[in-house]
């Protein structure tokens, strides 16, 4: 009899929940994302090679020992990157003629298993994880939780959209399922966020759950794509292809350096901060200084700081232009004991553009320059 009892109060919570969660009145949208109609050009196990028309790779590293450091053979990194925009537009939603406040957070996490580096070489078996979008657009300003690098807000949204959206896909979800991670402001005051003031589209990236062997050569880029137990589209192979893999050399490429030095880092560097759902490569350039080197938790640190430069993110294929141009700004911490970029808090101001037409970011009219937020953590969680 309890146990009987206690089944149908689940029962009923389940009911309860789907019905707070879920948009009423309103029908799913359930519209591709980011790639998601695009057709497989590859297949489980097949190698694709760099295409011809590929963009340029990043610059030459140049130092075998620098490449072996940041990418340790037999170990696998796991990096999350989180990606906020916040500013006054004008948004498809609400009908261009009136002025709405957009909140985007875009989340990435993934597992980099480095099965081969010799230096010049890197065999690299990337595994996406978790990669997901939200776009909140509400009359009143809306701010997404503040975090710190490493931290997710996304998972429960995922889970919903795991649950009615497959292969990659966009949403309109009901504003409860973003109350505690994202907080509407009127007159200095917390508001409420419901049906009446805000929309809120999700989006799962169609890398979501794939794993791709990824071959790198020093000064050739990405040379192979291999999908493991999954297809990649083209615009999946476009992004990987421009992937900087060896990002941490570039962030700081001599490690005899002392604070106060100052050195200019190509933009594709950043590539790796930038969210998939992008499908944009970073071009400029960025100045770095070594501001200072320090202990923590007895481990070596050296504080890096984006000073100075700009960086365009650039569209990978020819139907699609400009996505953004960014100014980052802020700390990248270099753990000198493990050889790695642990985390980096960068902020951007900047200018959004046209994105292709299945981007969250599309037809969203941005009043000023919106204010960007970039984290990225990274971790080994296995030693050979």
């Amino acid at each position: 009899m309890t146990k009987a009892l206690l089944g149908a109060i689940l029962i009923v919570l389940l009911v309860i929940l789907v019905v707070v969660l879920w948009p009423h009145g309103e029908k799913q949208n359930t519209q591709r994302g980011p790639s998601g109609g695009n057709t497989p050009i590859a297949k489980p196990g097949e190698k694709v090679p760099r295409p011809s028309e590929a963009p340029a790779p990043p610059p030459t590293v140049g130092s075998p020992d620098r490449i072996r450091d940041v990418l340790q053979e037999g170990k696998t990194y796991e990096v999350i990157t989180t990606a906020e925009i916040t500013a006054p537009a004008r948004d498809k939603q609400w009908g261009f003629q009136r002025t709405i406040h957009v909140a985007y957070r875009a989340e990435m996490r993934m597992r980099r298993t480095i099965e081969k580096n010799d230096g010049h070489r890197v065999v690299e078996l990337r595994h996406i994880l978790e990669a997901a979008a939200v776009k909140v657009a509400s009359q009143v300003e809306v701010r997404f939780v503040p975090t710190e690098p490493g931290s997710l807000l996304l998972g429960a949204l995922v889970a919903l959209l795991d649950a009615t959206v497959t292969g990659g896909g966009a949403s309109q979800l009901a504003p409860a399922v973003i109350q505690g991670i994202c907080v509407g402001y009127q007159a200095g005051t917390e508001y409420l966020l419901d049906q009446a003031n805000t929309k809120v589209t999700a989006a799962v990236d169609s890398l979501k759950g794939k794993k791709v062997r990824i071959t790198f050569v020093d000064g050739q880029g990405v040379v192979e794509l291999e999908p493991v137990d999954c297809e990649l589209t083209e615009e999946e192979r476009d992004l990987l292809m421009a992937s900087a893999v060896v990002t941490d050399a570039y962030l700081l490429p001599d490690m005899k350096s002392q604070p106060g030095d100052v050195w200019d880092v190509d933009g594709r560097a950043f590539s790796d901060f930038l969210p998939p759902s992008w499908r944009g490569t970073p071009r400029g350039k960025v100045s770095i200084r070594r501001e200072k080197d320090f202990q923590e938790n007895g481990e070596r640190y050296a504080l890096l700081r984006c000073y100075s430069g700009s960086i365009t993110v650039d569209a990978t294929d020819s139907s699609r232009t400009r996505l953004a141009s960014l100014t980052p700004r802020g700390e990248l911490k270099y753990n000198i004991t493990k050889g790695h970029i642990e985390s980096a808090k960068l902020q951007a101001t900047g200018t959004m553009e046209e994105a292709s037409r299945d981007h969250l970011l599309f037809e969203t009219r941005f009043e000023t320059s919106p204010e960007v937020r970039l984290t990225y953590h990274c971790t080994i969680i296995n030693t050979p």
